[in-house]
């Protein structure tokens, strides 16, 4: 080939080569948009109190209500002479977060030249029974529920609370025995869904360890908090021992039996 001709084929080839590609800048990606969400915010549950309540026919009870509003399902009762609006300050907190408390005076005077605010209780379960009832339905209480409720009874109030265990097992299902006059004995809580037994430090302790010690050996879970500081009839660091006597008992407690059905309560006692 001809050189002229060969260099005129070169000079065609080159000027129909496709223009080199335009430098383009690289896409770039949109922040993705913004999403803000309101959380809704969470209010800390009022200070609990203890308010006085009024039991159609029967002595004024105390009661530290829930803090949804939802009718108290924990009764708890004192001793000879005993003040329960008082014990239930000691503990109102707990009280309140173990979803209300209602506290029964006695039925009883203390006697001669004792103050009118504090009051004893029969040696009667079966009036007790009757009376925690009537409390229960002036608190809004319409039935007890198929889970039972939970009592806790200091001294004497820990005697008549073991014989009410021992009489109505599926309504006094969880149980708090404190400072017994009696040795408790593991049988009246053979069908409990769960015990606790407490003392003072300073008092006679063994015979609560002991019975906590014997229920569990029968079968049903228990155990035993001791309160420091403190002698019988007193409460010693009353919020964080019942705040863990009751958050024991919801954890440990039996299943529930599934033939237990809510029983409707009865009003005031003759």
């Amino acid at each position: 080939m001809p050189r002229w001709l060969a260099v005129a084929f070169l000079f065609l080839v080159a000027c129909r080569r496709p223009p080199a590609a335009e430098n383009k800048p690289a896409a770039v990606a949109e922040p993705a948009p913004k999403v803000e969400i309101e959380l809704e915010e969470t209010k800390p549950a009022p200070p609990a109190t203890v308010e006085k309540l009024l039991v159609p026919g029967d002595t004024v009870a105390s009661i530290v209500r829930s803090a949804d509003g939802k009718a108290p399902l924990s009764v708890f009762v004192g001793g000879v002479c005993s003040n329960a609006g008082a014990y239930l300050w000691s503990f109102r907190e707990a009280a309140q977060k173990a979803g209300g408390v209602v506290a029964l005076e006695g039925d009883q005077p203390c006697g001669p030249g004792a103050s009118s605010d504090y009051h004893t209780f029969s040696w009667d379960a079966s009036r007790l029974h009757a009376r925690i009832e009537a409390a229960l339905a002036a608190s809004g209480v319409m039935e007890i529920p198929k889970e039972g409720i939970t009592l806790v009874g200091y001294s004497q109030g820990a005697a008549l609370g073991e014989q009410l265990a021992a009489r109505h097992p599926g309504r006094y299902a969880r149980v708090v025995v404190i400072a017994s006059p009696r040795d408790p004995s593991p049988a009246s809580f053979a069908k409990s869904r769960a015990l606790v037994t407490m003392a003072c430090d300073r008092e006679v302790t063994a015979r609560m360890r002991q019975a906590a010690a014997a229920t569990k050996r029968l079968g049903t879970p228990a155990t035993y908090l001791e309160m420091p500081g403190c002698i019988h009839g007193q409460v010693g660091d009353g919020e964080r021992l019942f705040g863990e006597a009751f958050d024991w008992l919801a954890a440990n407690e039996k299943p529930l039996d599934p033939t237990a059905k809510p029983t409707r309560i009865a009003g005031a006692p003759n």
